[in-house]
């Protein structure tokens, strides 16, 4: 089987490490994954390149043709010259509708959609096949007429191990990150759903820096000035360097080996599970949890995330990490069942083996029946763009209603 698989972005992210891991894992049984992704969404500093290169991976990168329908055309002659059986797209806001108006255009060839965020919303087509990573889409998709399948963002329980030798001990000494207690964050800084949470976790050093704990935070994006600006205020407040804001790194297992506590959300907390680390979960408002048996179940559900809004989510934060750094012993039990969780709950050779099987029966679950009953939707999109540019040109349309 060959299949074209369209990345939401270059950028070194959660859902695009994803697909370069299933890449590799997928060789193995019999799929050949050909990766392509937009130029413009490469960005500054190592990327999403860096890593597939250090597994092997080559991802084709090219220039979007402007417009929706000229990038159809693109993409469908791009499927058509590599033969492909199957397209897949990343992304809500990625390039699926120019996959059903591309390739998949009256079904000639079949597609399915991953959506790794953490809501679905009414822009997916809802007669493609779909991929979520949350448990709870799953039960809120119940009644979609296509088929949906929960297959948890993957992590390699080999190379994401304890035991893998990946200069943890360097990696300390050349950031400095001295001899206590270290905390670790490792995520892309984006101001929607990422930022309020590290900005908690950094003011919540205020309080914990006096345990001689360190907090490092490594990613990069486009609330990286704000999150250096506050780090570098509480470094002033506390009189010492307690967090260090390292950038982005294309291989971060030194990382999260050298860590000690891990703080995340998504990808990057199930990660921390893998490499036997206690993890602190937080969610988008600075929601803070500690994974422990108790918790686990829920937890995994939600995808290691939550929408809520605490009233003082430092003072939850700091209330939760204390008796953690203050206790080596919990710190190992914690950490050992998280890797035995994740070795049940989302190893990369059972998620591989599901999404072999997922794709398998899609090729015969799309065709020209499923195109055609998207249209309405289509429809829709467009009579509300229509709808929302006239607004723009004439407020008084607005006004009368004639926005929806």
């Amino acid at each position: 089987m060959r299949v074209l698989v369209h990345l939401n972005s270059l950028e070194l992210g959660g859902s695009q490490i994803n697909a370069v891991d299933f890449a590799r894992a997928l060789r193995d049984r019999g799929i050949d994954s050909i990766l392509v992704g937009e130029r413009d969404t490469i960005g500054g500093g190592p990327s999403l390149l860096d890593y597939a290169d250090l597994h092997g991976i080559g991802i084709t990168v090219y220039d979007r043709a402007a417009g929706l329908l000229p990038h159809a055309r693109q993409l469908r002659r791009m499927a058509d010259e590599l033969g492909v059986d199957l397209v897949h797209a990343y992304g809500m806001w990625g390039a699926a509708r120019n996959v059903y108006w591309g390739p998949a255009t009256f079904g000639r060839i079949p597609w399915v959609h991953t959506v790794y965020e953490m809501s679905v919303s009414d822009v997916v087509h809802s007669h493609v096949p779909l991929i979520v990573g949350t448990e709870y889409l799953v039960e809120d998709l119940v009644d979609r007429p296509a088929p949906t399948v929960l297959i948890s963002p993957p992590v390699d329980l080999t190379a994401d191990s304890p035991r893998v030798d990946a200069g943890a001990a360097l990696f300390r000494d050349r950031y400095r990150l001295g001899d206590g207690v270290v905390l670790g964050i490792v995520s892309r800084l984006e101001r929607q759903l990422k930022a309020t949470a590290i900005l908690v976790a950094i003011d919540a050093m205020r309080d914990l820096a006096s345990t001689g704990a360190t907090l490092f935070v490594v990613g990069d994006g486009d609330a990286r000035s704000v999150l250096r600006a506050e780090a570098e205020a509480v470094n002033e407040d506390v009189g010492r360097p307690a967090v260090r804001m390292l950038g982005a790194l294309s291989d971060p297992r030194p990382a999260y080996l050298a860590a000690d506590i891990m703080i995340g959300m998504g990808g990057s907390a199930a990660r921390a599970l893998a490499f036997g680390k206690p993890l602190i979960v937080h969610g988008e408002a600075g929601w803070s949890r500690l994974f422990e048996p108790e918790s686990a179940r829920a937890l995994a559900r939600s995808s290691f995330w939550s929408p809520e809004h605490p009233e003082d989510p430092v003072a939850d934060l700091v209330r939760i990490a204390l008796p953690l750094i203050a206790d080596e012993a919990r710190r190992r039990a914690l950490g050992g069942y998280g890797r035995d969780f994740a070795r049940a709950r989302f190893g990369l050779d059972a998620m591989s083996d599901r999404l072999a099987g997922f794709y398998a029966d899609a090729i015969g679950a799309y065709g020209a029946r499923e195109w055609v009953l998207d249209l309405p939707h289509e429809w829709r999109r467009l009579v509300r763009k229509v709808a929302r540019r006239i607004g723009r040109m004439n407020p008084g349309y607005a006004r009368r209603g004639g926005r929806r």
